[in-house]
């Protein structure tokens, strides 16, 4: 049967591993990188993992942050948001194993419920790997970053073709 779990400290090797087998090398972050997003979002409970008969499937990594912050690819410090809006969805994997089991919607669908849950206004993410469609059937559409900001340089982090994309939450 599938468990979706808050992901812990003890998680990142699952993490990490199904990390490798869905991105690209350039994508690819350190365990810093994720324990940093894990620790701004402490008690939170924004990231989780999809186990079943102890076999890690899929993850999703997510965290609050402020108006016009991200943080960036494999970034080693991320500050806690002061005053959220914004769900910052990170990263979403599904290992191959795990594919035909839509895991991917149903760790949207727990996100989506948990920014809701928080009373925040939008999810945002940074579509990478051509994933712009996939993101736009799941209701988030592109948006700019103004020429020069930070938000352009960190999204410059994920290289060309990354796409930032947000999606409006309507009330609960």
């Amino acid at each position: 049967m599938l468990q979706l779990k808050v992901i812990g400290t003890a998680d990142l090797p699952a993490v990490l591993a199904l990390q490798a087998q869905c991105y690209g090398p350039e994508f690819l972050e350190s365990a810093e990188a994720f324990e940093a997003k894990l620790r701004a979002a402490r008690h939170l409970h924004c990231s989780y993992l999809a186990v079943e008969a102890g076999e890690p499937l899929a993850y999703v990594v997510s965290l609050p942050v402020d108006d016009g912050q991200l943080p960036a690819l494999d970034a080693p410090e991320v500050a806690p948001a002061r005053a959220p809006r914004t769900l910052y969805l990170h990263d979403l994997a599904v290992s191959p194993a795990g594919r035909s089991r839509q895991l991917g919607r149903k760790l949207l669908r727990q996100v989506v419920n948990r920014a809701q849950d928080m009373g925040l206004a939008q999810i945002a993410l940074v579509a990478v790997q051509g994933s712009r469609e996939y993101w736009q059937r799941q209701g988030f559409a592109a948006a700019d970053a103004p020429s020069g900001s930070a938000l352009a340089r960190k999204l410059a982090s994920f290289g060309p073709g990354a796409t930032l994309m947000r999606r409006a939450l309507g009330p609960v």
